[in-house]
């Protein structure tokens, strides 16, 4: 059962040679290497509409159960050659120290116990990890600049001890493959998040995040923090450059082998290479909402896998985040209303009861009034990545 009230068109990231693979490009501010950050909305291929491929998901087609590690690949720099960071200093989001994020620049934020924090997809490009702490809980926040995927997990181990992660240097389709520090064996493939090696646990836990443009997050979460530019290893001019290729090809294909290879896997051919897509993943399936597909303004009244969510979807701001619709013991059903708040292009409402929600999952008025939706945990990447890990994926 779903719904959805949408309108029309796309943009974001790129590909490269160095960091989740290659060799550390020298200081940008001598290279002229890559491209300005700002060039994150693109007006090239991934604006027109595409024509809704919907398909159920089925089980298989993942690497879960048996992983290949034969096709685990060197990225060209050696354990740690890409610095993570732990605990980085943040700072104000009007601070300069916050102005090598531009207004169209994406970032990926992280609320907890009402904290709010911003993880520039800047710094990711050249730390690929921040291991930190929001509102009292450790997280671990990652992302590969090769696949377009941010994700967030929990940081707080089984055993109670801090989980902080490194970058091993190592690929598996064309994604980042990070180690535990706990006993710097155990190895995490990204986007599986599963132990392939080492002695520690099994699978990192996934988190809610937001990803959206800075301009979009500091209207929502004025006051929130950001990972200062100080917090890096590099000179600041190296946080305004790309360094994998363009932003704007959303046609360019991956910078490594993929396994299968995109030309054998049909579901990788439904959409251009790094259109960029919502995922959500529950054990064994997987579903994909291709931002295309979605159009410029959606709410989505899902089921998957037994479970009822609604995916909120601004494109202009690049904003897909999914809410559970179970709540106060009932199944909500909502559509799109017009906005009476400048913060946000529209508003949802549900039907049961009539509460009005913002795109924070807040109710602004009604029955529910003062409480929030509950967010599913889910990531964005690039489809090429997205329909490689899960082959089988389900389609809105």
């Amino acid at each position: 059962m779903k719904q959805i009230i949408r309108y029309a068109w796309i943009p974001l990231l790129a590909i490269g040679v160095f960091a989740c693979g290659g060799n550390t490009p020298p200081d940008s501010a001598s290279q002229g290497q890559g491209n300005p950050v700002g060039t994150s909305v693109p007006s090239g291929d991934n604006t027109q509409a595409t024509a809704p491929v919907e398909r159920a998901a089925t089980s298989g087609g993942n690497f879960l159960s048996s992983f290949p590690t034969d096709r685990i690949l060197s990225g060209g720099v050696p354990k740690d050659g890409i610095p993570a960071l732990t605990d980085p200093q943040f700072v104000d989001l009007t601070s300069s120290d916050a102005n090598y994020v531009l207004e169209d620049d994406l970032i990926l934020g992280v609320v907890i116990n009402g904290e709010a924090k911003a993880y520039p997809h800047n710094m990711g490009w050249w730390h690929e990890i921040v291991n930190d702490v929001v509102g009292g809980q450790p997280i671990v926040v990652s992302f590969c600049p090769l696949t377009g995927t941010g994700l967030v997990f929990n940081g707080q181990g089984d055993d109670g001890n801090r989980i902080t992660c490194g970058v091993s240097g190592l690929l598996f389709n064309n994604n980042l493959i990070m180690y535990d520090r706990r006993d710097n064996a155990t190895l995490y493939p990204q986007m599986i998040h599963t132990s392939i090696d080492g002695s520690i646990g099994s699978e990192l836990e996934l988190m809610p995040v937001i990803e959206t443009t800075w301009r979009f997050w500091k209207q929502l979460y004025p006051n929130s923090k950001v990972v200062s530019v100080r917090a890096g290893t590099y000179s600041s001019g190296r946080y305004t450059q790309y360094p994998y290729g363009s932003y704007r090809d959303f046609t360019q294909g991956p910078n490594f082998a993929s396994f299968p290879a995109l030309e054998a896997n049909p579901t990788a051919q439904l959409f251009p290479p790094k259109t960029i897509t919502l995922g959500i993943r529950f054990g064994e399936k997987a579903k994909a909402y291709p931002f295309p597909i979605m159009g410029e303004e959606a709410v989505i009244n899902d089921t998957f896998e037994g479970t009822d969510l609604v995916v909120v979807f601004y494109e202009q701001e690049q904003y897909a985040v999914p809410f559970s619709r179970e709540f106060n013991d009932q199944i909500l059903t909502f559509e799109k209303v017009a906005s009476t708040d400048q913060a946000y292009p529209f508003l949802m409402r549900d039907n049961e009861t009539g509460t009005v929600w913002n795109l924070k999952g807040e109710a602004l008025s009604g029955t529910f009034q003062g409480r929030t939706l509950t967010p599913i945990a889910s990531h964005n990447g690039f489809w090429f990545a997205w329909a490689t890990f899960w082959q089988n994926t389900g389609i809105y």
